[in-house]
């Protein structure tokens, strides 16, 4: 009996607090054409929503071959819109994340990569039509580092129409070392390669 009752509580101490998920279907692009399943997990997302609890959610749900995972969280005040999709996979041999939190309206609003400890090391940000508005790198702390300059290398900013206006280079330590203004906005690959969408990307799920 005190060997059951043992097990029973050791099974319930190490089940994790998200441990499932409800099935939606996402109908993209125009006249709901497109479809395909999401694996929505019973976290709702707000800006209180941390990368760092959502990352700790989903390494505790299963996954497919080679770590490959996927699941998606709705927007606390509209659970019509999908507000964060996060990937699980392996690149080169080691574990990755991917977080990539969207706007209402569709379109991307953040993308930040994760080593398989949870430490972030790569964003990209848009603007709400999704035009490229910054990217860089961090060195390798937690989500919810205290320090609140925790970039490295080279980051960029750009304008809407994808022209480049500032860039900072940061020391392995996150120190700036040096800032750059440019005014007028100047020109690059990224002003050409621009891809606005101005009226986002209609869906609906159900």
């Amino acid at each position: 009996m005190t060997k059951k009752l043992f097990f029973i509580l050791t099974l319930i101490v190490c089940v994790k607090v998200c441990n499932a998920q409800v099935k939606h279907k996402m109908f993209v692009g125009l006249n709901n054409t497109g479809q395909y399943k999401l694996n929505i997990i019973p976290v709702k997302y707000d800006t209180t929503v941390s990368d760092l609890k959502i990352l700790r959610c989903i390494d505790s749900l299963p996954g497919g071959a080679f770590h490959s995972k996927m699941y998606n969280l709705l927007y606390a005040d509209d659970s019509g819109k999908l507000a964060v999709q996060v990937n699980e996979g392996t690149y080169l041999f080691k574990t990755r994340y991917e977080v990539v939190v969207y706007y209402k309206n569709g379109n991307i609003k953040r993308r930040t990569y994760y080593t398989k400890h949870l430490k972030r090391y790569w964003e990209f940000d848009y603007y709400e039509d999704a035009s490229p508005k910054a990217t860089g790198h961090y060195r390798l702390h937690d989500a919810d580092w205290s320090r609140k300059n925790t970039k490295t290398g080279k980051w960029t900013y750009y304008d809407t129409d994808g022209n480049l206006v500032r860039k900072e280079i940061y020391s392995k330590y996150s120190d700036l070392k040096s800032s750059s203004d440019y005014n007028p906005p100047k020109h690059t690959t990224t002003t050409t390669m621009n891809p606005k969408h101005p009226k986002g990307l209609p869906y609906v799920i159900q």
